[in-house]
């Protein structure tokens, strides 16, 4: 038996690590430029936006509580609660550092739990067939 809603859980959180990847290594290209032009940040504020909404999809589609996403994943909120680029001091992007690490711990065990989870339920489903089948021979 497959549980649908589970599947394409599995699926929008893979997209969603995929994306927060791409995003870190755009937010990384940008800072790293001696200057960062109206354009460039203009161009990561707007992709800033559209990583925000797909992790609000992800947790809408995983049934968590706005309050209780940030208290999972302050880290994220972190990140994506910045305004400017321009203006971040060097100790801000020391701990932004973290909170992308941590946001990749958090993802990763988000991820691997519906995994789990997927292979629980598959287990759980060829156990009620042998069951089953074993029954129908004593009747």
């Amino acid at each position: 038996m497959v549980d649908k809603k589970l599947e394409e859980n599995i699926k929008k959180t893979k997209e969603f690590i995929e994306i927060w990847n791409k995003f870190h290594s755009i937010f990384k290209n940008v800072i790293t430029e001696d200057h960062i032009t109206e354009g460039k940040e203009m161009e990561f504020l707007s992709i800033k936006e559209l990583v925000s909404s797909r992790y609000e999809d992800l947790m809408d589609s995983l049934e968590v509580k706005p309050l209780r996403r940030f208290i999972l994943s302050p880290f994220i909120y972190n990140v994506l609660s910045i305004d400017k680029l321009s203006t971040v001091s060097d100790e801000k992007l020391k701990v932004m550092d973290k909170d992308w690490v941590e946001s990749d711990k958090f993802l990763s065990s988000l991820f691997g739990r519906l995994k789990r989870k997927k292979k629980r339920i598959e287990g759980f489903n060829k156990f009620l067939f042998v069951l089953k089948k074993n029954m129908s021979k004593f009747r």
